[in-house]
């Protein structure tokens, strides 16, 4: 909202640039994405854990068996379910998740901590691109209206005014000159170097095509005096801080918890046959069902 302060600019329209195109905020958005799927996949650990597969194979004997009876081409087929599930008695697998979503609130805090540090320098340096560009406007009048003062000057030494002062005047006015001149190259340096930086935070280097801002903003009002020291609690970074504490803290937990015996149901079921079509037959289910501590 601080935006809307500075009457009359592109302020919001380049800050909402940068924060669609800038390479850094899209690496933050795919981090808090991270977070969140590793928020997920420590929450599973309180559900059971389902998986299932099938096999087939055939086997072929020798021809030339002593016994001609054996069956000389043998099949064999199995579907499995397997479910396991561990008992969270300690909660060790509760405090896992407990940090994966204090990670999580974490990478959204820095997600917000660099929304407002890109929207910071974004506007600062679109500002510095404006005074750059106003001072090199400045020193280019500057080294127009040396070249009138020497001209006028070497006017006077033409016709012979005082030609020692004259002469004076003029080399004195044409090292100005130079100085003038080095100046608007060193301005037009920091305003093309300014632009540049510019660029790339809007993610559109190495374009060379953007403008800024073309003038210095101005503010609507002042800023307030006596602000309250609790708005340094809304400072995103300073959250992240204490989300990711709060993390550390639960991880120490689930270390600790984790050296405590754990118990984990098991269970299998499955069908077994010679033929395919006899998979689904009663008579073929196999099951199995276990603790492990």
């Amino acid at each position: 909202g601080w935006l809307s302060e500075f009457s009359g600019s592109k302020l919001p329209a380049l800050v909402n640039q940068a924060v669609s195109n800038n390479p850094d905020m899209k690496a933050a958005g795919a981090r808090v994405r991270q977070a969140q799927a590793q928020m997920v996949q420590a929450g599973a650990g309180l559900f059971p854990a389902i998986t299932a597969n099938g096999t087939g194979s055939r086997t072929q004997s020798p021809g030339d068996q002593r016994f001609p009876g054996i069956n000389q081409i043998a099949n064999r087929f199995t579907s499995n379910l397997n479910v396991s599930w561990e008992i969270d008695f300690w909660g060790r697998v509760a405090d896992e998740r407990r940090a994966a979503k204090a990670g999580s609130e974490a990478a959204e805090e820095d997600w917000h901590a660099a929304r407002l540090s890109l929207a910071s320098t974004t506007v600062q340096t679109a500002v510095s691109l404006a005074e750059a560009e106003s001072l090199l406007a400045l020193a280019q009048s500057n080294v127009a209206t040396r070249k009138v003062q020497l001209g006028i000057l070497e006017r006077q030494l033409d016709r012979g005014i005082d030609p020692e002062r004259a002469a004076l005047d003029v080399s004195l006015s044409r090292a100005d000159m130079a100085r003038a001149e080095s100046t608007v190259l060193q301005r037009r340096a920091t305003a093309d170097q300014t632009r540049r930086t510019l660029e790339t935070l809007l993610g559109g280097y190495p374009a060379g095509t953007e403008r800024g801002l073309g003038s210095l903003p101005s503010l609507k009002r002042g800023i307030p005096a006596g602000l309250p020291s609790e708005m340094l609690l809304r400072r995103p970074d300073l959250r992240a801080a204490e989300r990711r504490v709060t993390a550390a803290l639960a991880t120490e937990s689930a270390a600790k918890k984790a050296l405590l015996p754990s118990l984990r149901l098991t269970g299998q079921l499955g069908r077994t046959s010679q033929q395919i079509e006899q998979l689904i037959r009663p008579e073929s289910a196999i099951c199995n069902i276990g603790t492990q501590a």
